[in-house]
């Protein structure tokens, strides 16, 4: 049992997690088909193919509502709509902290694009008991909590809306292929632990937890997936990111599931998925005003930005990290500070951590201490708070052992 507690305080989510829902068919991978093929045309059959995936998952009769981030995936979704109905015709939504790139870039684009838009300001969001157990159910009490949206929100304002959802698109595309991929499955195994690393302030695993042992694949040849890849999609992907980002009580379309495109992008040879660079031409040939937009993974500079332009921004970055500024790269809130200052987030967070030690199951971890340490600002154990506050949520709605 302290080896599984101890994947999900050091990934969080469970590693040993078995799922059904998601089948990531990497069967019609065949690398010869399009070694002999220009550029340029597998720009113009990637874009003609997610396009196509589009047209083949969009019903007139429904309502459409897109998660709208900083990214690519949701903005490349949302561009495809938009060739299908007038933007006042999509709901969209983003949600995160006022100042970092994801909050800030979405509303922008809705803005440009004049979707209907909605924005959910997390730093205002009440965090409730019931409605985090709530949560809890919807993910299977496999994830951590508190990087959502406010889900009883949503759910009431897009009650009957499809959700068009992102989910495997930046990986599909080459963002987790590495410079050097793996050679061995021990190798993969260690690099693949190490990069699921959620909790960085503090190792919370027993002594002993050996979480190799709970990460799976069903092997395919290296040469058509790496070792790397194939990892990640049989673990981080079905086990963390969809139960994450595909909770029950929602209809979603998922459009970089069109097997046809996943046989295409997977297909092309390696170097064009290198840091993503095929998709983002495709991206650009298919969508070319939706991404002469700002984006999140240009550091706030639009695809076609230059590299030194880039780096210049990745500076500034790192200087205001620096100076002890707020990241402009959160995603949600910046935990270490909310979980100090503000009132619902501690109380809640406190509550469960502490509860979570009266159970006795987590005792080879100091619980109060790192409580302490954190609210007294002698350690930035936001982390781990957040991902001990999530066990004993998961607990309080139900069975995880």
């Amino acid at each position: 049992m302290s080896a599984r507690l101890s994947s999900f305080l050091w990934s969080g989510y469970f590693l040993d997690y078995r799922s059904t829902r998601i089948n990531i068919d990497t069967s019609g991978i065949t690398k010869k088909r399009y070694e002999k093929v220009p550029r340029q045309e597998l720009i113009e059959l990637g874009a003609v193919l997610f396009r196509e995936s589009i047209a083949s998952r969009f019903d007139i009769n429904k309502d459409h509502v897109v998660p709208l981030s900083g990214g690519l995936d949701s903005r490349a979704i949302l561009a495809g709509l938009l060739e299908h109905t007038e933007a006042r015709n999509i709901h969209t939504y983003t949600f995160g902290t006022p100042g970092t790139l994801d909050y800030d870039i979405g509303n922008f684009v809705a803005g440009q694009l004049g979707t209907d838009h909605t924005s959910f300001d997390l730093t205002r969001h009440v965090y409730k008991q019931e409605e985090l157990e709530d949560i809890s159910r919807r993910v299977d009490r496999q994830t951590i909590l508190f990087h959502h949206a406010p889900v009883w929100e949503v759910a009431k304002k897009f009650c009957g809306c499809v959700s068009w959802s992102g989910f495997l698109g930046d990986p599909l595309t080459g963002s987790h292929l590495l410079d050097r991929p793996s050679e061995s499955m021990p190798e993969a195994k260690a690099r693949f632990i190490e990069r699921n690393r959620y909790v960085k302030s503090v190792d919370l695993r027993a002594k002993n937890a050996n979480l190799a042992d709970f990460v799976q694949c069903e092997l395919i040849g290296k040469e058509t997936l790496t070792l790397d890849e194939q990892l990640d999609f049989n673990n981080r992907q079905t086990k963390f990111v969809a139960p994450h980002v595909l909770m029950q009580g929602f209809e979603y379309e998922l459009p970089f599931l069109y097997q046809p495109w996943i046989d295409f992008i997977l297909s092309v040879d390696n170097q064009y998925r290198h840091k993503q660079s095929l998709y983002y031409d495709i991206l650009r040939k298919a969508f070319p005003t939706a991404f002469s937009y700002k984006t999140k993974s240009n550091r706030g500079q639009p695809l076609g930005a230059s590299v030194a332009l880039v780096s210049v921004y990745k500076g500034l970055d790192r200087i205001r990290s620096a100076l002890g500024m707020p990241s402009r790269s959160i995603n949600y809130i910046d935990f270490n500070r909310q979980i100090r200052q503000k009132l619902d987030l501690r109380q809640v967070v406190s509550s469960n951590v502490l509860d979570l030690h009266k159970r006795g199951l987590v005792d080879w971890i100091d619980v109060p201490a790192i409580l302490s340490k954190h609210m007294r600002g002698d350690a930035r154990h936001g982390d781990a708070l957040v991902a001990l506050a999530s066990l004993e949520v998961h607990f309080k709605s139900g069975s995880v052992l």
